[in-house]
């Protein structure tokens, strides 16, 4: 059985103060990863973030949650993902995408592909990102989708488990949020995975708190879903066991806004 790993992703708000808190605390608390998604709507962004982060902190690891390939190239990455990797002292945990937001693109300018087409490019990156950076360098890969999940039971060291987003929006939680769709997934996993499978980390994204909407728009199915944790504690903790057990899923990332709040479970199963 996979011993537990517990991440923190973004800051609760653009600004310095806000990102730094984050950071200590997470670290401070003994969460294993800080994390940063790469969107273009105000955040902050994610390397650079991840770069002051990595001058706070000693231990936590380092992670993109994730970069979309298409908005980077490719060899610039890598130079960028080395020098994080470097001046972190070996921290980071590359996590890369094939871009799901449609208003990101709009932005950019850049065309928004069919997610075939993305998913293909991603592939080509991570083959030349593995050639160009240290070995054994941890690569996260994932998503809600089957043509995903496949890539990422093929390609990287942790899969991310996660509801799928569809037509360019997030796709929030609903049908494909429940505990029976969260195992087809790890059964799509391991199917593509084969032998690889038992050294893969599967990681999902989690709501730490009984957030009214979420367990509304779950109905009955909040009680066993993998992406809801409702009080108190010692209910959470005891949930995370049972999900680890029926799936496998080990490794789990938890808002910044739930910091605070979730702690104690970390602390229960560290």
């Amino acid at each position: 059985m996979s011993a537990f790993r517990f991440g923190v992703q973004g800051a609760p708000a653009a600004t310095e103060p806000a990102w730094a808190d984050v950071a200590r605390r997470a670290e401070d608390y003994g969460y294993d990863v800080l994390s940063m998604p790469d969107h273009l709507d105000g955040r902050l962004a994610p390397l650079v973030a991840l770069g002051y982060a990595a001058a706070l902190t000693d231990r936590i690891r380092l992670a993109t949650t994730v970069l979309a390939v298409d908005f980077r190239n490719p060899a610039v990455l890598a130079n960028e993902i080395d020098t994080l990797d470097e001046l972190s002292r070996d921290r980071v945990e590359l996590g890369l995408g094939a871009g799901w937001k449609e208003a990101d693109y709009a932005k950019t300018g850049i065309p928004f592909d069919p997610a075939r087409v993305r998913i293909a490019r991603l592939a080509e990156v991570v083959r030349a990102l593995r050639a160009a950076l240290r070995p054994g360098m941890p690569f996260l890969l994932g998503g809600g989708g089957r043509r995903m999940l496949e890539l990422a039971a093929r390609e990287a060291d942790i899969v991310s488990i996660v509801t799928a987003n569809r037509a360019g929006g997030a796709g929030g939680l609903g049908a494909d949020a429940t505990l029976a769709a969260t195992r087809e997934k790890v059964g799509w996993v391991r199917a593509a995975a084969g032998d690889r499978f038992d050294g893969l980390v599967l990681n999902t994204r989690v709501f730490a708190a009984a957030d009214d909407e979420v367990v509304v728009a779950l109905g009955g199915e909040a009680a066993d879903s993998p992406h809801v944790l409702v009080r108190p504690v010692r209910a959470m903790a005891d949930k995370l066991l049972r999900l680890r057990d029926a799936t496998g899923i080990s490794y789990v990332t938890v808002s910044a806004r739930f910091l605070d709040e979730f702690a104690p479970v970390v602390e229960l199963l560290m």
